[in-house]
């Protein structure tokens, strides 16, 4: 669950499509909330891999070129055990979400996980900045052990510099919630996942895809395990494993990264085009807006990108 986190981002591809239907950069800045709610809760033509073998950091991309929303970037953890039987997980990362119309960008932040037997809560504090130079602020409450109610969240969004929002929503991010216009004081739906249920993403047959693609690649060790047959798939994991093992050395021999093997994601370390000085000035803003709180050291590491042709 952990690793395919970024997969769930596109449940809800309508709202994704919508975000660029707001009139207004603060409709915009709403839709994109509400997006981000709804992924919470569990995307469809998703693209992600894992462009750095050291450690669980995947790259993604995500898509609708009719509707003008493009979101890239990557995500990974550090967990650590929790008493009483338990592991918090501290998501590393940040997407950067582009509306091609309007030319404007969002930086996103990800939650905490706090994952207690066979539920999982989120936790902290995660922003929306756009280059609108507007902010969401969501916070995340856990059930405490005797009181507080799961899976709930407060936001506020209002001008990064500003300090009244001109919209708030709250409710849980697993079911309903709601928001305000605080300028009018009428309170309306926010979103619903159980009257927008999350569409499963369409998985094309393995004939189509590529060596290194997940479902491909590890494709024996799952046989194995639908068979119940466990031996095997531990024999085909080691198998895997060691051949990929084969391949790093390789690449280390001839000065290659695995980005540089797999072709499809690459690092913005500098502000060489409009994603990468995107992503530097959005990322120097958040720090200003709400200080180095808002970005753990791993978030503001190079951008990882698709691959430009």
């Amino acid at each position: 669950m952990l690793v395919s986190y970024s997969q769930y981002w596109g449940d809800h591809p309508k709202l994704f499509a919508d975000i660029s239907n707001g009139k207004t950069p603060e409709e915009r800045l709403l839709n994109v909330t509400r997006w981000f709610i709804s992924i919470d809760n569990r995307w469809y033509g998703e693209e992600a891999l894992q462009p750095d073998s050291r450690r669980a950091i995947m790259g993604f991309h995500l898509e609708n070129k009719k509707a003008g929303v493009k979101l890239e970037g990557h995500c990974g953890q550090k967990s650590r055990f929790a008493m009483p039987a338990g592991i918090d997980v501290s998501q590393t990362g940040h997407a950067l979400l582009t509306l091609t119309e309007f030319k404007e960008h969002y930086l996103i932040t990800l939650p905490s996980l706090n994952i207690r037997g066979m539920v999982t809560e989120l936790s902290g504090t995660t922003y929306i900045l756009s280059s609108t130079e507007l902010l969401t602020t969501i916070e995340y409450s856990t059930r405490g052990y005797f009181s507080g109610e799961r899976h709930s969240f407060k936001a506020t969004l209002k001008a990064a510099d500003a300090g009244t929002p001109f919209y708030t929503a709250q409710g849980l991010w697993s079911g309903a919630s709601t928001f305000t216009d605080v300028k009018t004081n009428e309170t309306k739906l926010f979103f619903d996942s159980e009257a927008d249920k999350s569409i499963p993403p369409e998985i094309k047959p393995l004939s189509e895809m590529g060596p290194l693609e997940s479902h491909k690649l590890w494709a024996s060790v799952t046989n194995a395990i639908n068979a119940k047959d466990y031996v095997g798939a531990s024999r085909e994991k080691t198998l895997i494993e060691e051949a990929q093992r084969t391949l790093a050395r390789a690449r280390k021999e001839k000065g290659e990264t695995q980005a540089d093997a797999l072709k499809v994601f690459e690092l913005v370390e500098e502000d060489i085009d409009e994603t990468g000085k995107a992503f530097t000035t959005l990322k120097d803003e958040l720090t200003d807006a709400v200080g180095a709180k808002a970005l753990k050291e791993d978030d503001a590491k190079p951008h990882w990108r698709l691959r430009q042709p």
